[in-house]
């Protein structure tokens, strides 16, 4: 695998992206039918390319190949205090996998330094949660079946054994 390199999602990445995340819809799952759904995501996905807080990885032919979405989350926000990012969606290409894209991925969105929330259903097969906890993703109380996930700054990730004394 060649140089992978990372960068914020741009309005003119939506096409791309929401190609990805159709590929990899099955697995979050996400619905992508019927036509006004799949609208709805492309609108998605340039609401969170335009508010600067998405991220996505380009191999060295300049094709987008893994991306992480993400906004303000606004019903947590209290008049431009405790600023919160929403992880909407995220995924990789699957000829791209376990290669560390999506923790790099990860990682350009949580050097912001700011909490970042995250849903889950139940129904994923992706293995998201897993991925995030590993990354100091805590679980939250949530209602329904959904897992809620949070990162806040400080927070050590799995794999990371403590500093030595």
């Amino acid at each position: 695998m060649g140089e992978i390199a990372y960068r914020p999602a741009r309005l003119d990445d939506a096409a791309d992206i929401l190609a990805i995340l159709i590929e990899v819809a099955p697995e979050i799952p996400v619905q992508v039918e019927p036509l006004e759904r799949e609208e709805a995501l492309y609108a998605l996905i340039r609401n969170c390319a335009r508010s600067g807080e998405s991220w996505v990885a380009v191999d060295e032919a300049g094709r987008i190949i893994g991306f992480a979405l993400a906004e303000p989350d606004q019903t947590r926000r209290h008049y431009a205090e405790h600023e919160i990012l929403e992880l909407r969606y995220a995924g990789v290409v699957k000829a791209h996998r376990r290669h560390g894209i999506f923790n790099s991925l990860m990682s350009q969105l949580l050097d912001r330094l700011v909490p970042v929330i995250a849903t889950v259903s139940p129904a994923n097969r992706s293995g998201a949660a897993p991925l995030l906890q590993r990354l100091g993703f805590q679980n939250v109380a949530s209602p329904g079946g959904e897992q809620r996930l949070r990162w806040n700054p400080g927070a050590a990730p799995e794999n990371m054994s403590p500093p030595p004394e």
